[in-house]
């Protein structure tokens, strides 16, 4: 499959980079990186960044290079998924016990959560979409299946999604703030397709387990904004017992409550950036989404994300 390079987000192309100052961008666009070449001197990198909605879109052109993520790197912060997309040249990917070599038009997955590293042995350029695990509905060990391999899909959904994520930085530099969240969210639920086609029907369908979570999952989304959604309504709903409830969250590493506490939070990040909702007060916005008790909402809500629903807001 052949990608068309995004356009240049400015008027003027990225500037060229020593080592030093690409490793520097990079590691602020992602999260904390250990770069290395063997041609320091000679090396030449430019980097690309737009963001928006806690997504971050980075093109990256360079020279010979490698990039770890070390356990001691991971240490320090950033848990959230990488999408890759080789745009020229090509590499080798390690995570998890599994090494790709990517070749131009390879779509691939990390989590930052987890030692990784990239080899571009020539010049490379690469664009990357990274999301916070939060943003995907998808269990996180079904994610964990599909670092180090292809995400192309046998049919057209991996190019639409290639093309639209592409051209998003362009996009953003123009379009007014609703439109830039509906990018944002229509990013997101592309990436979201493009995982799912390839775990594949076979594979979701597989364990029980996973198929009535998603089940689970589905509901809770379809009803956050309801006071009456506890452990024990969702268990009934599905006709089994809250304590197996528990259980099925408890093997995702969470809880119902927080889960459906992440979720609805999510929701009302989402209400207080769109400009559309500004007439809202923001109590109005957390009782949308179940939150009836404000102080307790701006509580959860700073815990969440570091800053009170007005900055936020304010932030936009």
């Amino acid at each position: 499959m052949t990608m068309t390079p995004p356009v240049p987000t400015g008027s003027h192309q990225a500037p060229l980079l020593d080592f030093s100052a690409f490793s520097a961008v990079a590691s602020s666009a992602f999260v904390p990186l250990a770069i290395r070449s063997d041609e320091r001197r000679s090396f030449r990198g430019q980097v690309r960044t737009a963001e928006i909605d806690r997504l971050g879109f980075t093109e990256l052109s360079a020279t010979a290079h490698r990039v770890e993520r070390t356990p001691k790197l991971i240490s320090e912060g950033g848990d959230c998924y990488m999408v890759g997309f080789m745009l020229a040249g090509s590499g080798i990917l390690v995570q998890d016990g599994r090494e790709l070599v990517m070749r131009e038009g390879d779509i691939t997955i990390y989590d930052t959560a987890r030692p990784f590293s990239l080899s571009f042995d020539d010049d490379s350029k690469n664009f990357v979409v990274m999301l916070p695990k939060d943003m995907i509905g998808l269990p996180p060990e079904l994610v964990g299946e599909l670092t180090a391999t292809r995400l192309h899909d046998e049919g057209r959904t991996s190019a639409l999604a290639s093309q639209f994520l592409l051209h998003v930085p362009q996009a953003l530099h123009s379009a007014f703030p609703e439109v830039r969240y509906g990018l944002a969210r229509t990013s997101v639920g592309l990436l979201e397709v493009l995982l799912t086609m390839a775990l594949g029907e076979e594979r979701l369908e597989q364990d029980p387990h996973q198929v009535l979570l998603r089940k689970i999952r589905d509901y809770i989304e379809q009803h956050l904004g309801s006071p009456d959604l506890t452990p024990g309504e969702i268990a009934h709903a599905h006709h089994i017992s809250t304590r197996h409830l528990h259980g099925l969250f408890r093997s995702q590493g969470t809880t119902v409550s927080g889960y459906v506490r992440t979720r609805r939070l999510e929701h009302c990040r989402q209400d207080l950036v769109n400009a559309v909702y500004d007439d809202r007060p923001v109590s109005a916005i957390a009782a949308r989404w179940g939150f009836i008790d404000a102080a307790h909402f701006s509580r959860v809500f700073r815990a969440q994300y570091g800053a009170t629903p007005r900055e936020v807001r304010a932030q936009r």
